[in-house]
C-alpha cells in the first residue's frame, strides 16, 4: 500500500511540475535547458542542437493553455466526471472536471442542446407525417385499394 501511495505522490509531483507557469518561454528555451542539463546526468557530451529546428520551436509557446487544462487528472486530489445518458441508453462522457460546478455546467449545456435537438426532431417527424398524409390523400387509387383490402379482411 505504501508503495502505491509513494508512486501516486511521484506522479502528482511529475504532473504538477508540468503546470508551472513559464511566461514568455518557448519550446526552444525548454529544449536548450534540457540539453544543458543532459551532460550532467549522462556524463557524456551532447551534440549541438540544429538551428533550423530551434527556429521552428521558438515559434511555439512552452505551455499551451488548452493542453495545460488536460493535466488535471494527474494533479487533482478529486475529479468529477460529467456523464449523460440519452433516452436510448447511450452514455456520453462530457468531461472530467476539478470541481462539481464545472461538471454540472457541462451537463446543463449538453442537456439544453439535447432537448433542442429532440424538439427539432419532433418537428421534423410531424412535417414528414404531414407530407406522407398529403401523398396518401393525393393517391386516390391507393386509397381505394386500401379500402378494398380492409373490407375483405373484415369478412
Amino acid at each position: 500500500r505504501n508503495e502505491v501511495e509513494d508512486h501516486v505522490k511521484d506522479l502528482k509531483k511529475f504532473f504538477g511540475s508540468q503546470r508551472k507557469e513559464m511566461p514568455g518561454k518557448t519550446k526552444a528555451d525548454v529544449l536548450k535547458e534540457i540539453w544543458a542539463e543532459l551532460p550532467k546526468w549522462t556524463g557524456k557530451t551532447v551534440p549541438a542542437l540544429d538551428e533550423e529546428m530551434l527556429a521552428e520551436l521558438a515559434a511555439e509557446p512552452a505551455v499551451i493553455e488548452e493542453e495545460k487544462a488536460a493535466l488535471n487528472w494527474g494533479t487533482a486530489e478529486v475529479l468529477y466526471k460529467s456523464e449523460a445518458i440519452d433516452s436510448f441508453g447511450q452514455k456520453y462522457l462530457l468531461g472530467v472536471y476539478e470541481n462539481r460546478e464545472d461538471a454540472k455546467k457541462a451537463f446543463v449545456a449538453w442537456n439544453k442542446e439535447y432537448e433542442t435537438a429532440r424538439e427539432d426532431m419532433k418537428d421534423e417527424m410531424q412535417q414528414w407525417g404531414k407530407q406522407a398524409q398529403a401523398m396518401m390523400d393525393a393517391d386516390v387509387d391507393a386509397q381505394e385499394r386500401i379500402q378494398k383490402a380492409l373490407e375483405e379482411a373484415r369478412r
